[in-house]
């Protein structure tokens, strides 16, 4: 057995059944399968943000910070649902951690629009974010079961325009759903999130390499079955027609590493835990301006004592463009020179690749991305033309995503195999510090006013900025010492 096992393990890498041998076709069929799964979750957090208004009428609410748990406890539930998604997805494979939760994620969306209380809609909100959390947290990981560290780097940049997008376009397409009732936006969540739970079964393939092999192992052992003599099964009884496991100490070992490694790997490993700290700040400022931005455009939510450019209830949304333009044009970017880069640098080392390659866009990122929080902050204050606010939002959209997406991938090399692992951690930080920012983002603003407000954020990011280049010199160091255990 031990001599069949070397074997498979030798022929794996030419083997056509090997997710990395599959054909383009196949492989960019699960990405954009993965990124639609990550679009719909992070969408599905902002979609409800425009409808506060009503929401607070509809239900009889005056507290303002209660309506916008509507969108912090679908976030925190997107925070929590990888400690346990990311495991099964190691253990069993990425086609059940993904069809399950999407499964039950569909009468969830439902009951949101059909619930008759406050109290209702955040629970459901928080199992909603929760089954929603499987797009953001294994879409890299999939991906780097498909693709080497050379060719990783165009996917992930594709991929990512999903989670980052969809909070900024969710965003402009609830603006619109809620003048037909807010209910709607859920309605249209539930037929959206339907329609991806069947892309799954359609243009989704089994792409974790360990699952795989063990299908194709018990798939020789009923072969084998078939043609030897039968013999009695260790480990298993049988009461009526229905088998039972008994989990071994071994078993029982691995379940305890799976599910116990990404808190391992975010509060014991520093690496992880810095960039994921700066990982999670980046994306808690999307949710920041999801809450901030109708109080500079729109004339019906802006606060007594700060400007606003005043517009009406039909084109307050479109100010989310500049975001979404900085995005989509940081996104472009990072496809075309993050492989380039990698490979260039890898090149330079003797053809050796490292995970701190990726973190030369991040470098850009970081050092854009405060620059853009003090353009938008002090053209706001200053009243300029809202040209410029909108320059000043992409600027901080196109910093942020290089940041964001080449962190993705950097912990994705850094982590690998346990890839899965390692987002989830990350994505549980990020979750939680998006659910809270927006909470006191407002009033954030209301007592600096735009431009300290601005520079205050862009103050917390810069302590990070030295971090790229301490990892490209002392990366392999801290990667020996800080080695990633079973």
């Amino acid at each position: 057995m031990a001599d069949k096992d070397e074997k498979a393990l030798d022929t794996w890498e030419e083997d056509p059944r090997n997710p990395r041998n599959w054909s383009n076709g196949r492989k960019w069929a699960n990405v954009l399968t993965v990124s639609l799964t990550g679009f719909l979750s992070t969408a599905g957090s902002s979609m409800p943000a425009p409808a506060a208004i009503q929401i607070s009428k509809d239900f009889a609410v005056t507290d303002q910070r209660a309506i916008t748990l509507v969108v912090g406890v679908y976030v925190l539930g997107l925070g929590f649902g990888p400690f346990v998604f990311a495991p099964i997805a190691e253990l069993w494979g990425r086609q059940p951690a993904y069809r399950w939760p999407l499964f039950f994620l569909i009468p969830l969306h439902l009951g949101c629009s059909f619930t008759k209380s406050l109290s209702g809609l955040v629970v459901l909100r928080f199992f909603a974010g929760f089954c929603g959390s499987v797009g953001p947290v294994l879409g890299l990981a999939s991906i780097s079961d498909l693709f080497t560290p050379q060719e990783r780097g165009r996917p992930a940049s594709v991929y990512a325009i999903g989670p980052m997008l969809g909070p900024t376009l969710g965003t402009l397409l609830g603006s619109y759903l809620v003048l037909a009732g807010f209910r709607w936006i859920f309605r249209a969540l539930t037929v959206a999130t339907a329609v991806n739970f069947i892309f799954t079964f359609l243009f989704m393939r089994e792409s974790y390499a360990p699952a795989l092999k063990r299908k194709l192992a018990r798939e020789d052992a009923l072969t084998e079955a078939e043609t030897a003599p039968p013999k009695p099964t260790a480990g298993v009884e049988r009461k009526g027609f229905v088998p039972k496991l008994r989990l071994s100490p071994e078993i029982k070992a691995v379940f305890s590493r799976t599910f116990s490694r990404p808190p391992r790997l975010l509060f014991g490993n520093p690496v992880c835990a810095i960039f994921s700290v700066y990982y999670a700040y980046t994306y808690g400022i999307i949710y920041v301006f999801l809450v901030t931005v109708p109080m500079l455009f729109s004339a019906e939510r802006a606060r007594d004592g700060l400007f606003s450019n005043a517009w009406d209830e039909k084109t307050w949304g479109l100010a989310y463009i500049g975001l979404g333009v900085g995005f989509l044009t940081s996104a472009f970017t990072a496809a075309i020179a993050q492989d380039r880069i990698y490979r260039r640098l890898s090149k330079q080392n003797g053809g050796e690749g490292r995970p701190e390659y990726r973190l030369v866009l991040t470098q850009i990122g970081m050092i854009i991305f405060p620059c853009g929080l003090l353009l938008w902050g002090w053209t706001a204050q200053a009243q300029t033309h809202w040209i410029a606010h909108l320059i000043g939002l992409a600027i901080i959209a196109y910093g942020l995503m290089l940041a964001f997406n080449s962190i993705q991938v950097f912990l994705v090399d850094f982590s690998f195999p346990y890839s899965a692992a390692a987002i989830a951690a990350a994505s549980f930080l990020r979750s939680v510090v998006a659910a809270i920012l927006p909470i006191f983002a407002q009033d954030l603003f209301v007592m600096l006013d735009w431009g300290w407000g601005g520079t205050l954020l862009a103050c917390i990011a810069l302590p990070a900025a030295p971090a790229p280049l301490i990892l490209f010199k002392y990366g392999v160091v801290l990667r020996q010492r800080f080695r990633i255990e079973d």
